[in-house]
């Protein structure tokens, strides 16, 4: 039976049942992966439920975290927060962190991840670097309008020897880039193993015992469908998300 996997969004699904197109994309890398998604509703109450039904975690892309949660600054750049996805997702993830469960946290994944373990967020890279903003970290097409498809923004170096590079086997790739938020200070638990040229953080490997946790700041959920590193991130994920169902099976 394939692992199943959750996926936390703000938008599950449309009136019609149908798959919220927000969400489209995780659900085809997870299907592509040989996994099974499940969206999450944003609801506190059922996240017990939730993990009881699932072998591994994606902690998906989205709207910007309130900065209360992290002692920000609530500045003109940064959009309206989701109440309800921040408070289920802070729970969500430190849940997947005591109880062991395969996770990949992308974009807010990863920066949700760093806020709940006690980090702080950099709120505009724009505002923050000025003039050495010189990477496009939010691609946007000729109409200003932020661009969903795989386009290679920058180039993303791996710490070489860390689990990231293991799992990627390679330490620099092109990647897509759709943010305009990153880590300030990174919490307790994680590590920086992966940056850009201006040094903007672009990846986290966790420093707690754990058979999966992976936290990136590029999109490889919307990369083209044979592109390595989003093979080894979601496919990493299904082995480490089965090898947790078998153990699960083998306790009876």
């Amino acid at each position: 039976m394939p692992p199943v996997i959750g996926i936390s969004t703000s938008y599950p699904k449309l009136r019609d049942g149908a798959i919220d197109p927000n969400a489209v994309q995780y659900v085809e890398a997870v299907r592509r992966a040989g996994g099974t998604p499940v969206l999450f509703e944003n609801d506190i109450a059922r996240v017990d439920a939730y993990l009881a039904e699932v072998d591994g975690i994606v902690l998906s892309g989205g709207r910007d975290i309130d900065p209360a949660l992290y002692g920000g600054r609530p500045l003109q750049a940064v959009q309206a927060p989701d109440s309800a996805r921040d408070a289920f997702e802070l729970v969500l993830v430190k849940a997947v962190r005591e109880r062991g469960m395969p996770t990949l946290c992308v974009c807010r994944g990863l920066q949700l991840a760093n806020v709940a373990f006690g980090g702080t967020l950099i709120e505009d890279l724009p505002l923050e670097l000025g003039e050495r903003y010189t990477l496009a970290h939010e691609q946007r097409s000729e109409e200003g309008l932020e661009r969903e498809e795989y386009l290679p923004g920058h180039d993303v170096r791996v710490t070489p020897g860390s689990a990231l590079a293991s799992l990627l086997g390679t330490t620099s790739f092109p990647s897509n880039s759709m943010h305009h938020q990153a880590v300030r200070a990174v919490a307790p638990g994680l590590r920086v193993v992966a940056t850009t040229d201006d040094g903007v953080i672009e990846a986290l490997d966790a420093e707690f015992e754990h058979p999966f946790f992976f936290a990136v700041q590029w999109h490889p959920e919307a990369l083209p469908a044979e592109d390595s590193v989003s093979v080894s991130l979601f496919g990493g994920l299904m082995r480490a998300a089965s090898a947790a169902r078998a153990s699960v099976a083998a306790r009876g």
